[in-house]
């Protein structure tokens, strides 16, 4: 009974089987909050239905960069919490991955963990730090062989690691312009 009920949660369809869980349904449930940033990633799949791309990954930017946002400046709590973010993006998408499909667009901590990787170290003023945003979810969509290469690497940390990837390319770009412009 309480499988038909987590299937339910998830939502029409979407059932996973609690089987290949590591524990207990309220721990996949837990790790699919997280991979999907409190669900965020589903929000999409109930607006339009019948498409694949549907904007979980820009959801997942936007929260990226409103957590980041919100993170002390600089500092060792700062350093503290982007490892806890990476490795949480790793250890929940690996497990997300084997419940929902590979690289399922629903999981959007990895956005969260390359968004910080693109504006960790821009300062925290709305002009680099919306750049850097922009620049993170632009080489994240056009992944180029650099993206795809990464991805290939199992489990976790290959859904993880084309955004890490994307978000060192875009805070590079998004330096050199500030230097330049700003």
């Amino acid at each position: 009974h309480r499988r038909q009920l987590f299937a339910q949660t998830l939502g029409p369809a979407e059932g996973i089987p609690v089987t290949e869980s590591p524990g207990r349904p309220w721990t996949q449930w837990a790790v699919l909050s997280v991979a999907t940033v409190g669900f965020l990633g589903w929000a999409p799949y109930h607006l339009v239905p019948h498409k694949k791309w549907k904007g979980g990954g820009l959801l997942g930017t936007l929260a990226g960069a409103a957590l980041l946002w919100a993170a002390p400046t600089r500092g060792p709590l700062l350093w503290a919490l982007f490892g806890i973010v990476l490795l949480v993006s790793i250890v929940t998408s690996h497990w997300a991955e084997k419940w929902l499909s590979l690289d399922d667009p629903r999981i959007v901590i990895d956005e969260v963990a390359g968004v910080w990787t693109a504006c960790l170290l821009l300062p925290r003023l709305p002009a680099p730090f919306l750049l850097g945003a922009f620049f993170f979810r632009v080489f994240d969509v056009f992944k180029g062989p650099w993206g795809r290469a990464v991805s290939r690497l199992p489990g976790g940390w290959g859904v993880v690691a084309d955004d890490l990837v994307a978000g060192v390319i875009a805070f590079f770009l998004t330096k050199g312009i500030t230097a330049a412009f700003l």
